[in-house]
């Protein structure tokens, strides 16, 4: 009974060894993603980068999505008094998979892992290695707006010749 008891003790030392040696490996594994940097990016007319404002945005389900995108765009369009219009919207999402990683060491030049978004849509992340969780960011480039004269001119066209049709009547006899 004692040998069984020293059995069971030694296994169990095993399987914490196990446990302890997986934990640090715990960052190689892929996870969702709770949260991602924003990074909105303001370029004068000049096309020098004017101003970088960053923050935090949580995820849902590892989703921006289209409402909230809007909103964000909306809330951060104007920026001391000059408005700016959407120039590009760039996705960077690190999805490497484990086994990945020493090949990506090795020729980075394989992978490609920032998206160019055409459409004002829900934006999905993959996946990600745990210790690449901060890099993982979405880029808001504005681009600062000429002003327009607001006061057009009306202009009216008349028609000088007006034309006037008789109506002819015949006579029936």
């Amino acid at each position: 009974m004692l040998e069984e008891f020293i059995v069971e003790d030694e296994h169990d030392d095993w399987l914490e060894k196990i446990k302890k040696e997986d934990e640090s490996y715990n960052d190689f594994y892929n996870e969702k993603i709770t949260n991602i940097e924003l990074n909105y990016i303001y370029i004068n007319r000049r096309n020098d980068i004017e101003y970088i404002k960053k923050n935090k945005c949580i995820l849902n389900e590892n989703k921006l999505s289209k409402e909230r995108l809007l909103y964000l765009l909306k809330t951060n369009i104007k920026r001391e008094n000059k408005k700016y219009g959407l120039l590009s919207i760039l996705q960077y999402n690190i999805n490497l998979k484990p086994e990945e990683i020493r090949n990506y060491i090795e020729d980075s030049s394989n992978y490609n892992f920032l998206n160019t978004k055409r459409e004002i849509n829900d934006i999905l992340w993959e996946d990600t290695i745990n210790i690449f969780q901060d890099i993982n960011k979405l880029y808001i480039v504005f681009y600062e707006k000429k002003i327009t004269n607001k006061n057009t001119k009306k202009v009216y066209i008349k028609n000088k010749m007006k034309h006037k049709r008789k109506k002819q009547t015949k006579k029936l006899i």
